[in-house]
């Protein structure tokens, strides 16, 4: 059986799961908001260890029976509203510990293991690992040293911004994403601003297209991304008109991807690269939880086979 720890909206979960229903696969799906509403035991006694779950329709289910998990989302349960205030951060951990320990206390294949993701994430980590591996890795500085900044923009000629972490912009009426952008000298005029917090700058990379590579266990999965607009800097931002086809990945670099997530301690991983005019392509991160449905979508990949036997097995 396999467990997929995840949330509402997240449509990758939905795409595998429409397999496996197809193909009768036994999972449990997880959402990170009804946490706080669902019901789940862990115990032990002199039989050993018991992890119950008990789903929408009453039955309960034997966490036992699992034999891997998909970790789509990190676990944060939410708080039911009608704990008072000043007692939630204690119900949050509570929470928060209790799923923690009742599915990392399983000894299962976890795709990807909470460890190696909360360390794999780290885009520092990344581009030091990158570097050693052999990748071509832009000239990059993380500070809030501003002065130190200003240098890296006329030192470069051309220099980008992207967030240290995922990105995302969360107030009281909405969610947002900062999207990675060029940066020039008047950005710094407000000090007291760019220092908050530290920055990631790198240098600017000529690019004739983008590349995602994704790699489910010994599959691997080469796409590259092209835009008309050569002012494009993130393609990930809505708005531009993209073209994708497959490609086939020369035999150094998915080596090196492979060598990287076995470093990482991962089994899945999806990679962006830029590709330059004279067909070098140029490492920018790894994420261990990255997206990939709308890949297989637009180009018939057969990514949800690659997870199936990730998680079942060969003879699934």
């Amino acid at each position: 059986m396999l467990l997929i720890l995840t949330s509402e909206k997240d449509l990758a979960a939905d795409f595998l799961i429409v397999t496996l229903i197809e193909r009768g696969l036994p999972y449990v799906r997880l959402n990170v908001e009804e946490y706080h509403r669902r019901f789940a035991t862990f115990e032990v006694s002199g039989s050993g260890t018991m992890r119950t779950l008990m789903a929408h329709d009453g039955t309960v289910i034997d966490l036992n029976e699992i034999r891997a998990v998909w970790y789509r989302r990190a676990i944060h349960p939410h708080v039911d509203a009608a704990v008072p205030l000043d007692q939630r951060m204690f119900v949050a951990g509570e929470e928060r510990h209790f799923w923690a320990g009742l599915f990392l206390s399983t000894d299962v294949r976890w795709v990807n293991p909470i460890d190696k993701v909360s360390v794999g994430e780290l885009k520092l980590v990344q581009l030091h690992l990158a570097q050693d591996l052999g990748f071509h890795v832009p000239r990059t500085i993380v500070t809030r040293n501003v002065a130190e900044l200003r240098s890296f923009i006329v030192e470069t000629g051309s220099a980008i911004c992207k967030p240290i972490y995922h990105g995302l912009l969360v107030n009281l009426a909405e969610r947002s994403s900062a999207f990675t952008r060029r940066i020039t000298l008047k950005d710094l005029d407000d000090e007291a601003a760019i220092s908050v917090s530290p920055v990631l700058f790198q240098a600017e990379v000529r690019r004739k297209a983008d590349i995602r590579v994704t790699v489910v266990g010994d599959a691997i999965f080469a796409v590259r991304i092209e835009c008309n607009d050569e002012q494009m800097i993130d393609w990930r931002k809505p708005g531009y008109e993209l073209i994708y086809s497959t490609m086939t990945l020369q035999d150094d670099t998915a080596g090196k991807c492979r060598r990287m997530l076995a470093a990482m301690g991962l089994a899945y991983g999806a990679f962006d690269f830029i590709e330059e005019p004279s067909g070098r392509l140029v490492f920018l991160e790894v994420n261990p939880t990255g997206e990939w449905a709308w890949l297989e979508d637009k180009l018939d990949l057969p990514m949800r086979a690659a997870f199936i036997r990730l998680f079942y097995g060969e003879h699934a």
